[in-house]
Order: C-alpha cells, then sequence, then structure tokens
C-alpha cells in the first residue's frame, strides 16, 4: 500500500466501542486509512483477571488482516495493566515490547518508538530498539507533543534517525485535546505549534530520506456533550477540522489525525448516570439530540436526527444504526454502542474528505 495514499490517521484505544467502530468500516474507509492503535487491557472477566492484551491483538488481527496499523501502548492509567507496564519498561532495548512484536510477526505492524528520559535519560536504550527494528520493519512511528524545544527534538532524533538503516519513519506530533485551549485562546497558538514542529522534523537530519509522513493529530470532542448547547439538542465546532484547515495551505506536507470524534481524555460512564444520545458531525461541526428517560429513549433521538436539516447519511454503519434505531428497534442502547456508532460515522466523513473514494 502506497504511504501516499494514506492520508488520514485515527487514533484508537482498544476498547471495545473504538474497536466495534473501525471493524464497521466499509472496505474503501478501511483501505485508505492508517490507525494507530493504543493497545489497552481486555475486559476483565473470572477467566481473564488480568485484561490480558493479547485478546486485544488478536481483535485487532481480525479488523486488519493483512493492512498496516501503528502500534503504540496507552499510558492511561485506568487502562494499563502489569503487561502493558513492561512493555514500556526501556531495559535491554525495550526488549520486551521486541518480544511482544515479534511474537505478532504476521501482522503488518509499524510499531510506535518509545521514549522515556525518566528510565533512560540518554535514549540509549531508544537507539537500541530502533537499531534492532529497522533489521525487521520497513517503517517505524514515533508521537511527540508539538510543543518540545527545538534543542528537544534535535535530541530525540540523534537517538533515532542514525540507527534506522533503510527504515522510513511516521512522526505523529499529537496536541492530544485542544478544546479548552481552543475556546478559549483560538487556533493560531496551535497552528503555530504544528507549524514550528514540523519544520523541527524536516530540519534535524541531512537528507531526510528516512522521512515517511509527518501527522498533525488533535481531538477535540467534549467530555461533557450538553454543556456545548441545550439539554435536548446542540452542536459544537470540530477545532481539529479548524486546525487542519488552518494547516493544509501553510504546510501541504502535514497528513491529518484525530482521536476520531472520542475524548482523549476518556472517562468510565456509570450505570444510570447517562442520557440517551445521538450524535452526528458535518464537515466542520457536530451536532446531537439528546433526551431523558422519563422523555424518550434512542428512538426518539433518532428520529429527531433524521429530521435534522443538517443530516446526510453517508450509507455509513452508523447511519444504518440511526435508520435502525428510529424504527423503535435499536441494535444497541449503552453509551459505549452510540460512541460506536458516531466514531464509524465520523471516520467515514475524514476518511471521504481527505481522498476515499
Amino acid at each position: 500500500m502506497d504511504s501516499n495514499s494514506l492520508n488520514y490517521f485515527p487514533v484508537l484505544k482498544t476498547k471495545d466501542a473504538e474497536l466495534r467502530a473501525i471493524s464497521n468500516l466499509d472496505n474503501y474507509v478501511s483501505e485508505s486509512i492508517l490507525p494507530v492503535f493504543e493497545l489497552t487491557k481486555s475486559r476483565i472477566t473470572k477467566k481473564n483477571v488480568i485484561g490480558d492484551i493479547a485478546k486485544r491483538v488478536q481483535e485487532i488481527a481480525k479488523i486488519q488482516v493483512k493492512r498496516p496499523f501503528i502500534l503504540d501502548v496507552t499510558t492511561d492509567n485506568k487502562q494499563t495493566n502489569s503487561q502493558t507496564a513492561a512493555l514500556l519498561n526501556p531495559m535491554a532495548g525495550y526488549r520486551n515490547w521486541q518480544a511482544f512484536l515479534a511474537a505478532y510477526a504476521d501482522l503488518n505492524i509499524i510499531p510506535m518508538i518509545h521514549i522515556n528520559f525518566e528510565l533512560d535519560a540518554t535514549l540509549s536504550e531508544t537507539s537500541n530498539f530502533v537499531r534492532a527494528s529497522s533489521l525487521n520493519y520497513k517503517t517505524l512511528a514515533l508521537r511527540l507533543p508539538p510543543d518540545l524545544a527545538e534543542e528537544d527534538y534535535s535530541e530525540i532524533f540523534d537517538a533515532i534517525t542514525p540507527y534506522l538503516g533503510h527504515a522510513k519513519l511516521d512522526v505523529l506530533l499529537d496536541a492530544r485535546c485542544i478544546r479548552s485551549f481552543a475556546k478559549k485562546n483560538g487556533i493560531r497558538p496551535i497552528v503555530s505549534q504544528f507549524i514550528e514542529s514540523s519544520d523541527c522534523v524536516h530540519m534535524l537530519a541531512d537528507g531526510r530520506d528516512w522521512l515517511r509522513n509527518v501527522v498533525c493529530i488533535a481531538g477535540s470532542f467534549p467530555l461533557i456533550v450538553s454543556k456545548e448547547g441545550g439539554d435536548e439538542k446542540g452542536d459544537f465546532e470540530i477545532f481539529e477540522q479548524s486546525l487542519w484547515t488552518a494547516l493544509r495551505g501553510i504546510r501541504p506536507h502535514l497528513k491529518f489525525g484525530d482521536y476520531a470524534s472520542i475524548n482523549a481524555e476518556q472517562v468510565e460512564i456509570g450505570g444510570g448516570t447517562f442520557v440517551p444520545r445521538i450524535d452526528f458531525c458535518t464537515n466542520d461541526r457536530f451536532f446531537y439530540h439528546r433526551f431523558r428517560r422519563h422523555e424518550g429513549s434512542y428512538a426518539k433521538c433518532a428520529k429527531k436526527v433524521i429530521s435534522d436539516s443538517n443530516y446526510r447519511s453517508l450509507n455509513s454503519w452508523g447511519d444504518d444504526e440511526i435508520f435502525t434505531a428510529a424504527t423503535a428497534t435499536p441494535t444497541g442502547i449503552s453509551p459505549s454502542f452510540w460512541i460506536s456508532a458516531r466514531a464509524n460515522r465520523y471516520m467515514t466523513n475524514r476518511a471521504k474528505l481527505y481522498g476515499a473514494k
């Protein structure tokens, strides 16, 4: 698959909602994106008391088949376990991470390079990981914030680029959730960060034949949607799209990534604490319809969505679920299910925006 045809890089934790969303993408969408999976523990049961991460990789394998994907490891304390901690241990060139990747050599994995200044101050173990991995992988990935000082970028790339050999590098500049900052300060300061950081990436090494993609990643889906509008309905800006719109004319080489309409700082929803809600996006805004249980349900939300003048079906699985719910027989009635429908439809929309046909 030509990297130039991969224009959208959604970042997804390997939780049920995200995996359901991406597993139901149409093939033409799946072929046009390069997902970044943050490996999390699996669902804990009596037979799976630690939340074995192998189960999550098995689910990814069924979804991606032979398609490439970037594999990272979560640092979210709510989704980690002893296994994820071991993978992030820098000892012996991230030996555990190397061994884990080798166990899934049949998958088309692009491994994430990890940086841990606390336990690997000189980044020598990162260098050792890159040296070993460049023998087995054509492409590696590196995820960094866009607001580091030039000397910090220089130190990191000096620890990596001399050891890439023939391997290429995808650099993900990840601002995480930008909603609060963008609402208060506007989008221009974030644009400047990405311009400066992407310039640093391009300037730091001679030749730069090792660089395959530089990806702008951000998210802005709110933790509490109802605060963005009314109790029953409302709409709000997709700030990552505004960021990309401002960037693409200035830095056309940048690729686009986001959190697939899922807040980067996820929270668990307790039973009985949610209000049924269905969200849908246009190119630059989200809209929602929401009804308390004594006033209606997902069926009522779905009917309101379909009658909303801003709604247009994308013929995605997420749209199919909205139409099914409107018949008063929704497939799912949990927040997790409707996060999946929202993310599925959103990723379809973004992929179409960025070249999927």
